[in-house]
């Protein structure tokens, strides 16, 4: 599946699962959703969240610093969890891990590590380590992502390190007509229970 479509179904994937009920919770679970439903494809050379790891790395930054921003302009309370020096170390930490697990997942074959099980706990931890509540998020963004790649012709090495069994049902290509209306289906979901969200704060 394209970018698009990933990221598209990782918004709505975070958005139905959680039902963020708080400003705090749907800045967080969003701007995460960002970084996991596309961080899958780190080990494609054609994939739009590659390019020797600088666009993981950009996505990633930006994606921070989009929540750190609507959360300074929304007045909520995520920035004051990184306030003290052991909290900032903490980010650190997660972040140096998080890095290494892209890398180690950036020269492995496509659709292995980083679309297996293992791959995506080794990733959420990175999280969990930065910031515990949007773990979940992680999680659930990054599944989304092994989940619509497992319709596509090439399959997926869901249970890495083990060679077999690859998963994939050959039901469309990646980026062919049912990818676009799988975009649509998904962004329409997405806005959908974003207005439902959003209506919720009012």
């Amino acid at each position: 599946m394209t970018y698009r479509t990933h990221l598209a179904a990782g918004y709505a994937a975070v958005l139905y699962t959680f039902s963020p009920d708080t400003l705090t919770e749907l800045i967080l679970s969003t701007g995460t959703a960002a970084i996991g439903s596309v961080i899958s494809d780190v080990d494609a050379s054609e994939s739009h969240s590659r390019n020797n790891l600088a666009k993981v790395s950009a996505i990633t930054f930006l994606s921070i610093a989009g929540i750190l921003s609507a959360d300074h302009f929304a007045g909520t309370d995520i920035a004051s969890h990184f306030t003290s020096s052991s909290s900032l170390m903490r980010l650190f930490t997660g972040f140096l891990i998080f890095l290494s697990i892209c890398i180690f997942g950036e020269h492995l074959p496509h659709r292995s590590f980083m679309h297996s099980i293992a791959g995506t706990a080794a990733v959420t931890l990175s999280f969990s380590v930065i910031l515990p509540s949007a773990a979940p998020y992680m999680a659930v963004s990054m599944l989304s992502h092994i989940l619509l790649d497992m319709l596509n012709k090439k399959k997926i090495q869901l249970f890495y390190p083990l060679p077999k069994p690859r998963i994939g049902f050959g039901i469309c290509s990646a980026d062919g007509s049912i990818n676009n209306l799988l975009f649509y289906v998904f962004s329409a979901a997405a806005l959908f229970r974003l207005v439902i969200t959003v209506k919720g704060f009012i």
